[in-house]
């Protein structure tokens, strides 16, 4: 009974202490010396202030971009001012929204209340205090207060923590009925504590301004906006680009509808994120131990070869430095093809779906890594191709390969449909710099590096396990029973000392890309060569630890060896995610003013008037010329009776008397944007300026309406089907079988004949 109270009483405890430190309703203060200042003086109070001597006119401080749902909200700015000409402004997304005059108060320090409203989300949005030249102007401070709650972050985190609550009573009562031994307790605790210990970062209050970050924000918001736009699956961020739409279909999203649902849910964008982080530190762990359980007996192997993989430097790296999510996810499967690929051609051969799962998973996160793997085990079936003619265990790689390309023709249609059918923007992707940004090979071994907040290396503990492998191959001798595997797992290490010979400087200079110019496309498509690190990271790790745990040579020093691989890494990795220049409010003595800024911290833009994405726009698009404007051929000849926009669909309503009039749409003209007039005739679709959305006009005199949406084509629709009646078909296929032979168990057929025995069936 005491155990329960004080189990309630933690639950409560921490339900507390998350309604305590709810900011979701608060107001956003920032002090004058909090704004991006363009001009004039400040002091040490945290005031900003301008006047006449500074000879200076124009916008005279601007705050941070947020990210802010729909709704109404009210600017309270603190200060003083002599003249009524200075001007303050909501901006968001390139666009006005809303302009006031700030009242002099003859120069005696007052606050006054502007309020506005969004009639959608705002990705960028700031706030501008123009001067105009007269009089003087201070500004202490300006607070954004929501008229209901910037965010529901705590109503979430309770949700959690009482499902997690639920959770635990159910496992008590199971643990109660079926007890788990002493060494199961354990290693769960490890599990557990290397969840936590590879998700320390997100813990802290700041948000981490990684090197791509901000552009998988903006994918996040680009599904939420593209699922309240009524698109499924999400072809286009409809409110991108200052509202004229991006594609979203040439990079994979599955894992990225989990953070894009929760803000759909009033959750911060930033929580939404590290949600997404945190799950994938989870199931990196558990896929991680299940598939070093499947190839060895050995729970030393397993745990060792767990916290290796969790805690990889480079897997920090790509998280909380380079902010490289789609490697990070790819990285959660990568063990399950491997895993797949020992079992189909040496092992358990009813593990194909491991294959499934692993490349299914590796094809939604990163096509990069799909390619890589693809062709390290492309080669690794030619290599063992005695063994997969074996049993006809080709037939399982046959059905692996099948069902993964049906599971992903959802995504694989419509990627290489963009790719060859759109003219689509790639130079950003020609990337030559492979040769420069090749690793030299003395910087492999670098563990505990301070000077760069990446960390571009392997590190002591992966190149220990290279040093047992070779161990292995010059000491000892395979067993007779362990010789294909043997086999298998010197594969691997080849596989991984090539890809780490591919990373130096060695492979990427310019003397071998002369020698050999079929090889500067691929560098090309690679881009970077630490990218390469990863794969070869975790090949390292499995033939490492297997032979570790098995190794006659180490077994006096096994302890040792474990101490020292995993107590490196931990400590490589509490040093390498906490480099303070990478977060985006370093200066924590101001954390207390800014409150929690770091919630709604918005998008970075690349220029005044574009969100970050450049890489897959319409080929020679201007930024200058991107503006949210209906644009018409002739203001004068056309009049415009309605208008209209909302996300991918567009409604003009006009009259003209001219023919050859046309009207350009703020929507980039991406394959799949059909018109129509008020009839449902359709109407032509072509080129505008900039590569917007053109269509002719009706000139008889009469008023007509036309109708812009985007509409899949039914290719799409078609691989979307086949993709679900595919997934529908591995989870009922599988469940009849489980049904049917617990049917048929002994323990069923006995008790049902029990019952018929004492006829009270």
């Amino acid at each position: 009974m005491k155990k329960k109270i004080l189990y309630a009483a933690a639950v409560l405890a921490a339900l507390l202490f998350i309604w305590l430190g709810n900011e979701g309703s608060k107001p956003l203060v920032l002090k004058g010396t909090d704004l991006n200042q363009t001009a004039g003086v400040s002091d040490y109070t945290g005031l900003i202030a301008i006047d006449e001597t500074a000879a200076y006119y124009g916008m005279f401080a601007y705050t941070d971009d947020y990210v802010l749902d729909k709704g109404t909200y009210t600017i309270r700015p603190e200060y003083s001012n002599t003249s009524s000409d200075n001007i303050i402004e909501v901006w968001d997304n390139g666009t006005k929204v809303a302009q006031w005059s700030l009242e002099s108060t003859d120069g005696v320090k007052t606050t006054r209340d502007y309020t506005f409203t969004l009639d959608k989300t705002s990705q960028q949005l700031h706030i501008r205090i123009y001067y105009q030249g007269k009089g003087s102007l201070i500004v202490n401070n300006i607070s954004l207060i929501p008229h209901g709650a910037f965010y529901r972050d705590a109503w979430f985190l309770a949700a959690v923590v009482i499902l997690l609550a639920i959770t635990g009573v159910f496992l008590a009562s199971y643990e109660k009925k079926h007890p788990s031994g002493r060494e199961q307790k354990v290693t769960f605790l490890i599990l557990a504590g290397l969840c936590l210990y590879s998700s320390m970062p997100l813990f802290i209050q700041a948000f981490a301004q990684a090197d791509d970050v901000c552009y998988h924000l903006l994918r996040i918001e680009g599904l939420k906006d593209g699922m309240l736009d009524g698109q499924f699956p999400v072809v286009i961020f409809p409110e991108a680009l200052a509202g004229n739409g991006y594609l979203n279909s040439m990079y994979p999203y599955l894992f990225l509808y989990i953070p894009a649902v929760l803000r759909l849910l009033g959750v911060s964008l930033a929580l939404s994120y590290k949600t997404l982080i945190f799950i994938a530190n989870i199931a990196t762990v558990a896929i991680t131990f299940r598939v070093f359980k499947s190839i060895t007996r050995s729970k030393y192997a397993c745990i060792l070869g767990t916290a290796l993989y969790i805690l990889m430097p480079y897997r920090f790296t790509n998280i909380y430095a380079r902010g490289a999510l789609g490697e990070t996810l790819a990285l959660t499967f990568l063990p399950l093809i491997i895993a797949g690929f020992y079992h189909v051609l040496l092992g358990d051969k009813k593990k194909w779906p491991w294959l499934v799962i692993g490349f299914t998973g590796v094809i939604e996160s990163h096509v990069l890594s799909t390619a890589t793997m693809g062709v390290i085990f492309a080669v690794c079936c030619l290599i063992f191709i005695r063994e997969l003619f074996c049993d006809k265990r080709w037939l399982e790689l046959l059905k692996a390969a099948g069902l993964t390309v049906l599971l992903n023709l959802w995504f694989l249609v419509p990627f290489l449909f963009f790719y060859l059918k759109e003219n689509l923007y790639q130079k950003a992707l020609d990337w030559s710099g492979f040769s420069e940004y090749s690793i030299n090979a003395s910087f492999l071994a670098d563990t505990f590096h301070t000077n760069d907040y990446r960390f571009l290396s392997l590190g002591l503990p992966i190149l220990g396990c290279a040093a047992i492998c070779i161990l292995k191959l010059v000491c000892e001798k395979s067993k007779e029973k362990n010789c294909k595997r043997d086999s298998f797992l010197t594969y691997l290490f080849g596989c991984a000392c090539v890809l780490t010979f591919l990373v130096t400087g060695y492979f990427g200079s310019k003397t071998l890309k002369e020698l050999i110019p079929a090889i500067e496309p691929v560098l090309r498509t690679i881009q970077f060569p630490w990218r390469l690190l990863a794969p070869a990271g975790i090949l390292f790790i499995f033939a490492g630890v297997i032979w570790l745990s098995e190794s006659e040579v180490l077994r006096p020093y096994r302890n040792l060896v474990f101490a020292f691989l995993v107590g490196v890494n931990l400590l490589t990795c509490l040093n390498q995610p906490y480099n303070q220049n990478n977060f985006a409010y370093k200066d924590y003595d101001d954390t207390t003013t800014v409150g929690h800024q770091d919630k709604i911290i918005g998008i970075p833009k690349s220029d005044a008037t574009v969100i970050y994405p450049y890489e897959w726009r319409i080929d020679a698009l201007m930024d200058d010329k991107l503006t949210a404007d209906l644009q018409l051929s002739d203001a004068e000849k056309v009049i415009v009776q309605d208008y209209e926009k909302k996300g991918t669909k567009g409604k003009l309503t006009y009259q003209t008397s001219e023919e050859g009039q046309y009207v350009d749409f703020p929507i980039q003209k991406y394959l799949g944007y059909t018109a129509e007039d008020e009839n449902g005739t359709p109407l032509e679709v072509t080129y505008g300026n900039n590569y917007r959305v053109r269509v002719m006009l009706n000139g008889d005199g009469a008023s007509h309406t036309v109708f812009v949406r985007y509409r899949q084509p039914v290719i799409f629709r078609i691989s979307q089907v086949i993709s679900l009646l595919t997934l529908l078909g591995c989870i009922a296929v599988p469940g009849y079988f489980v049904i049917n032979r617990r049917k048929r168990s002994p323990a069923v057929v006995a008790a049902g004949a029990g019952k018929k025995k004492d006829g009270t069936h």
